[in-house]
């Protein structure tokens, strides 16, 4: 039967919601029926996740009614929403992290014996049950607050997959995780479509879209713009429809090449051995790549040229040996780290703007222990200007933006910095919308034409296309593979990255020797 015939699971009618100063959502309506997986998209702020915390109960209604199965109910809360087969994974992890996976996985529902006692054997195995159908290799008895953030994603997921649920609401749900793991995730999803489940999948990432939803609805300014047929509606016209208007050259360009070698990284190890012996150049003028799957060591290369980790091995820059292996020391050598998560490691959420902003500037804007109110409005306020964040007042706590206006002070706090020269953007558009992430690549292309040298580390490879010079393949904590830009695709970027063999190694051979014609020689080997 096709899904347009089959029953609606849930209908939304003229849904209304409003913050202080902000209608996030205005008179929204949706059909969602059984067995279909529906798209929902629109830029950061346009109102998708305040409707997914509608549906779970997180947030209620100012006007609007929801039905389900036809008739209307009044969804109070997170737990109502699960009575009714409403299961909901955000990007926002809602995990406890002094526990173990599988009791995380199992919390809500815990199995009990005859006596009424916890069932712990039993929880482990939903747990391990679980996992192996996501095909993730993670200790069910492992801390979750000990884990990295792509893993503690994937726990999050993996819980949601253990209800059954009737409406499974993704919300970024990927924005974490490998291709690999994704690909897993898409299949599952695709599976309980298949079994009559409903999929509400809110994302940015347009393949994910493309290869799973039939239709896609686009939210625009808490309104409604249209719902398309996927895949008969063309991407630029998807692009159109959030945003209200062409994107133009999405990328950016540059007008100037690398020049001299700023850092050079060698023998690069890390507790745990996770990163093993990785070493590289950086030149000015450059875009740097990093790719790789989850556990090849890209996030912890990262971590320790930032001084988050610590580590072994020569860090090199300007000439001179970084000794201080700690944040301190990596801004003082003019190293500028942008999180991959910004919400636990780069914004105050309850802050301001303005108190964001001025948190990377307090020597600039203060004087004997004192703020200088007026100097630091007046450079954030330029600051604002100058990298396109749009908010209502400077005095608005930051967590009330947009992501892609959150990540534009993170990135711009990091840039604004006088003694940085080398930056690290760690997973810099996770969670954000195309256009806003077109806006951050012309911001980095921008400062690099500046003379600024900038390492991408990033799990979106068409991201890394677009932006990088060059990109290196890390595969068990070592540069495996190096390519020159626009001698490689992402079809083997992905196949170097998975199998750590040589599939794909004459075309990165051929890259670097491309890449050490233009700069005299000087490209690493191959590891």
């Amino acid at each position: 039967m096709d899904e347009k015939q089959k029953p609606a699971f849930i209908r939304v009618r003229g849904i209304c919601k409003s913050f202080p100063g902000v209608q996030v959502l205005d008179d929204v309506s949706l059909d969602l029926h059984r067995g279909e997986i529906r798209g929902l998209t629109g830029e950061n702020g346009s109102g998708k996740s305040t409707l997914a915390k509608i549906l779970t109960g997180l947030y209620q209604p100012e006007a609007g009614s929801i039905e389900i199965d036809g008739k209307e109910v009044l969804l109070k809360g997170p737990a109502s929403a699960a009575s009714y087969g409403i299961i909901a994974v955000s990007q926002e992890l809602t995990l406890a992290p002094e526990l173990t996976v599988a009791e995380n996985i199992c919390l809500g529902q815990l199995p009990r014996k005859k006596l009424g006692t916890v069932d712990w054997q039993r929880c482990r195995l939903i747990a391990r049950d679980v996992l192996a159908r996501l095909n993730l290799e993670i200790d069910e008895q492992a801390i979750v607050g000990k884990l990295p953030i792509e893993l503690r994603q994937a726990v999050e997921i993996a819980r949601a997959l253990s209800r059954n649920a009737k409406l499974l609401i993704l919300d970024e749900a990927t924005s974490s995780l490998s291709e690999a793991a994704t690909d897993r995730l898409l299949t599952i999803v695709e599976e309980m479509r298949d079994k009559d489940a409903a999929i509400l999948m809110i994302t940015h990432r347009m393949p994910e879209l493309y290869r799973s939803a039939s239709r896609a609805t686009v939210l625009r300014d808490g309104k409604v713009v249209d719902t398309v047929a996927l895949p008969a509606t063309s991407e630029s016209t998807l692009v159109r429809l959030m945003v209200g208007r062409e994107v133009g050259d999405y990328y950016g360009a540059r007008t100037s090449a690398p020049g001299d070698v700023v850092m050079r990284v060698r023998g690069l190890d890390t507790d745990g051995g996770v990163l093993g012996g990785a070493s590289f150049d950086l030149r000015r003028g450059e875009i740097l790549g990093i790719a790789g799957l989850v556990g090849s060591g890209k996030s912890e290369l990262a971590l320790a040229i930032a001084g988050a980790i610590p580590s072994t091995g020569s860090i090199e820059v300007a000439g001179r040996q970084l000794k201080d292996r700690s944040p301190r020391g990596a801004l003082a050598a003019g190293i500028g780290y942008v999180p991959d998560d910004r919400k636990a490691a780069a914004i105050l959420p309850r802050r301001s703007v303005v108190e964001n902003f001025a948190l990377g500037w307090m020597d600039n804007v203060s004087r004997y222990g004192f703020m200088r109110v007026r100097e630091e409005r007046r450079r954030v306020n330029e600051a604002s200007a100058d990298y396109g964040v749009r908010a209502l007042s400077e005095a608005v706590p930051i967590a009330l933006l947009s992501g892609g206006n959150q990540q534009k002070v993170v990135v711009g706090r990091t840039f604004g910095r006088a003694e940085c020269n080398i930056f690290v953007l760690h997973e810099p558009t996770r969670g954000i919308d195309v256009a806003a992430k077109s806006e951050l690549y012309k911001l980095v292309q921008a400062e690099v034409d500046a003379g600024a040298a900038v390492i991408v580390v990033s799990s979106e490879l068409p991201e890394l296309l677009g932006l990088a010079d060059r990109i290196l393949v890390f595969h068990r904590g070592r540069v495996h593979a190096e390519f020159a830009a626009g001698q490689v695709d992402e079809e083997t970027l992905a196949a170097v990255a998975v199998s750590g063999t040589d599939s794909g190694m004459d075309l990165a051979r051929e890259g670097e020797a491309m890449w050490a014609d233009i700069t005299d020689g000087a490209s690493p080997s191959l590891r």
